[in-house]
C-alpha cells in the first residue's frame, strides 16, 4: 500500500466512534499534565521521542522530523562528518 491508502486509513480513524474514543483518552490523559523528562531513542527508521510525566507515565511519540529519511535530507552534512569520524580511512578524498 502506498501513502495515499496510508493518509485514507488515517482520515478513516479520525472520523470514526472508536478512533475519537481512542484520541480523547489520548487527550484526557495529557490534558493538564506535566512533562518532567523527554528521552529520544534509536528506533531503526526514526529518533522516538519519550516524555515522562508528572504521575511517572510516560508517553511514546513519533516525530515526522525525526524519521530516518527527513534526518538524511535535512542533515546530511553531519551524518557524512559522523560517518567519517567513524571511518576515518574511507573519508571522501583519501586513496
Amino acid at each position: 500500500m502506498g501513502d495515499i491508502s496510508n493518509m485514507n486509513d488515517c482520515h478513516r480513524f479520525l472520523r470514526s466512534k472508536q478512533g475519537k474514543a481512542e484520541l480523547k483518552k489520548i487527550r484526557d490523559m495529557l490534558k493538564g499534565r506535566t512533562i518532567t523528562d523527554v528521552t529520544f531513542s534509536n528506533e531503526v527508521t526514526y529518533i522516538a521521542t519519550t516524555l515522562l510525566l508528572d504521575d511517572g507515565e510516560s508517553f511514546f511519540v513519533q516525530q515526522p522530523s525525526l524519521e530516518v529519511d527527513a534526518i538524511r535530507e535535512e542533515f546530511a552534512e553531519v551524518l557524512q562528518r559522523e560517518y567519517d569520524r567513524d571511518y576515518p580511512k574511507r573519508k571522501r578524498g583519501k586513496p
